[in-house]
């Protein structure tokens, strides 16, 4: 047997102890709930509260991790606790309801920043490692809890920390399912020591981005690394390249990317699956430039925005809706609109979406009045 094959067959093996840690705890949490709570219902009742504290555990584990990212200042996107996806805005946040694909539906995630002002593998360590740890440290205090409590709330607290403890364990074990497990990321930033490395092109493109550095002066270096990677990696780098165009008004030149995108789209077509949302994103920038080109708002609603890009680009209907009312001669609506683009990538974490919208909106405001 090969190397390959040896690491195939222990991620499996771990896996597998993974997937067993994890039950156990429900398992254990359900036992102590059926045992203690007589109830007609059981034992479909323990069940329930089981699964109902395994969210809550699951709540704690991603809020360890978002507590990690926020100790060591670095800027948090998002996050996922099963089916509710949250946005972290710059004042508030967005909620939404989106299941995921079943294989990862009870999962979750919390997509952080890299500090760009510290070393990364102090940073991450701490992130992957505050989320276990959480699990563990209430763990042990709902397990003391539970000993020294009674009847009906001593079971609720032994249940709570069976399904803690087992989070917390099954997480730190190093397997790769549909992503790498706490365990794992947290052995690769054990070892890493090279923050130039040029696997880490989109972390590094992410964080200027979100510091406030404009497209057109992010590394060539790096984004070429993402164009040439796999997905979505050369998505986003079109998008970065896009972006730039934009900001710099050079609107021909952004119009002419549509038939690059439709090639890159072809040749890396068996890559595509979970892309719709930001090949959607993409499709609409390029209709809005087409746009400005043609001084027609017909490439706008060809095809209509869906909701998922008003989720992923707040900005970008009310910037195509102040297009449409400039070109129709409605400045008063126009500028009502802008207003609208502006304060929602004002509000975005990625400070280089404010400054790209407030260079997008002076070229709107410049538009000749129709019939001119």
């Amino acid at each position: 047997m090969d190397g390959n094959t040896w690491l195939k067959a222990l991620n499996a093996l771990l896996t597998l102890l993974q997937r067993l840690v994890l039950l156990s705890g429900w398992f254990i949490a359900a036992l102590i709930l059926g045992f203690t709570i007589k109830s007609g219902l059981q034992p479909f009742l323990a069940m329930f509260l089981a699964s109902l504290l395994g969210v809550v555990a699951l709540v704690v584990h991603e809020g360890g991790h978002y507590l990690g990212a926020r100790g060591c200042a670095m800027p948090v996107l998002q996050v996922r606790v099963a089916a509710v996806e949250i946005q972290v805005q710059r004042r508030g946040w967005r909620l939404r309801w989106a299941p995921q694909l079943k294989r990862n539906r009870l999962g979750g995630y919390v997509i952080a920043v890299s500090n760009l002002q510290r070393p990364l593998r102090r940073q991450w360590m701490v992130v992957v490692l505050c989320g276990p740890l959480l699990n563990l440290l209430l763990g042990a205090a709902a397990l003391g809890l539970g000993l020294s409590w009674s009847g009906v709330p001593g079971a609720m607290a032994l249940a709570f920390a069976a399904i803690n403890l087992a989070m917390g364990l099954g997480n730190l074990m190093p397997a790769w399912r549909v992503s790498p497990s706490d365990g794992m990321l947290l052995l690769g930033w054990f070892m890493h020591r090279d923050d130039q490395r040029p696997e880490l092109a989109q972390a590094r493109l992410l964080a200027q981005t979100v510091a406030g550095v404009p497209s057109a002066e992010l590394p060539e270096e790096d984004l070429q690394r993402l164009a040439e990677g796999a997905m979505p990696g050369p998505l986003l780098a079109f998008g970065c390249r896009l972006n730039a165009l934009q900001d710099q008004g050079d609107w021909p030149a952004a119009v002419q990317m549509e038939q690059a995108l439709e090639q890159l789209l072809v040749a890396r077509a068996t890559e595509l699956n979970g892309m719709s949302g930001l090949i959607e994103l993409l499709r609409s920038e390029l209709a809005f430039c087409r746009a400005v080109v043609q001084r027609d708002v017909a490439p706008l609603n060809s095809p209509p925005m869906s909701a998922e890009v008003d989720w992923n680009a707040p900005w970008l209907r009310p910037r195509c809706l102040a297009l449409q009312a400039f070109l129709e001669g409605d400045r008063q609506q126009g500028e009502h609109h802008l207003q609208q683009a502006l304060q929602a990538a004002n509000n975005s974490v990625v400070l280089a979406q404010g400054k790209s919208e407030a260079l997008l909106a002076e070229y709107l405001r410049a538009l000749p009045a129709p019939g001119r």
